[in-house]
């Protein structure tokens, strides 16, 4: 096992045939896999080394082939959870909203403190998840899971687009009062029915220097990007996967935006950290 996806790599731990390994994603890169061992180590193995079981029947709600979620992924994301502790929104120095916005409902509070942490995880800490497995985690598992660092790959499709008021954000609607949504899709120029949405907040903004003219570009394009953030479970809009989103699980607040060069490597957008 490697610790990055080529032969030079240093070695991370000696597997033997026989041994057991967890997939994080069922897609290979570069010809290598990326898995979990018994201990607990991730790491990367050759393709051509590893023997993948069968994997039980299910629904699938992006329509693709069913994953076996039982394989560990649930009990990683369960494993790296963190919980939110949300941030007032602060701009100009003034705090114009709440950490947990603007509601009295106890529900939409809790929802709202997910949304509006400012914590970003270790680089070391993101677990990869692919893009067809996200839609399958499973509801009953949202107290476990939510919160846990993800990352997944896919496309920017349709647009970015500047939310409008919401309890969240108290109300606000300027641009830097509100979150950006943004379409995760499978492959390039996919419709929203199609897409797991990811999120800027304007919490976290600040934080980076993500802005619409580094962000529009990478929109309907064939640039593959990695984004990383928080697992998170919008009930909200339980009504509208399969039009408008492929399922309420969602990386929000995104904490990096990574693209992939022409060799196949991750280049943050931001520059090097």
């Amino acid at each position: 096992m490697r610790k990055t996806p080529n032969s030079s790599s240093a070695v991370l731990e000696s597997l033997s045939q026989g041994d057991t390994v967890t997939l994080t994603s069922s897609r290979k890169h570069l010809g290598y896999y990326h898995v979990r061992a018994i201990g607990g180590t991730l790491g990367w193995v050759w393709s051509k080394n590893v023997s993948i079981g069968t994997t039980p029947a299910s629904n699938s709600a992006s329509g693709s082939q069913p994953l076996n979620l039982s394989t560990g992924i649930v009990a990683q994301l369960a494993a790296a959870s963190v919980k939110a502790v949300p941030q007032p929104l602060v701009i100009d120095g003034q705090t114009v909203c709440g950490p947990t916005g603007k509601s009295s409902d106890a529900k939409i509070k809790a929802l709202n403190s997910n949304k509006n942490r400012t914590d970003i995880p270790d680089a070391s800490s993101y677990i990869p998840i692919d893009w067809d497995a996200l839609p399958q985690l499973p509801s009953s598992a949202v107290g476990q899971v939510q919160g846990a660092p993800v990352e997944v790959e896919g496309y920017l499709s349709h647009k970015v687009n500047i939310e409008g008021a919401e309890s969240t954000n108290c109300g606000l609607t300027n641009p830097d009062e509100v979150d950006w949504h943004m379409y995760l899709t499978g492959q390039p120029k996919q419709g929203i029915a199609q897409a797991i949405i990811v999120e800027t907040t304007p919490r976290t903004r600040p934080l980076h220097s993500w802005d619409q003219n580094t962000l529009n570009p990478l929109v309907n394009s064939a640039t593959k990007v990695r984004v990383s953030g928080w697992l998170m479970y919008d009930w909200q809009h339980l009504d509208v996967v399969g039009k408008q989103r492929v399922t309420v699980w969602e990386v929000h607040p995104i904490t990096r935006i990574e693209t992939e060069d022409s060799s196949g490597n991750w280049q943050n957008i931001e520059g090097p950290q």
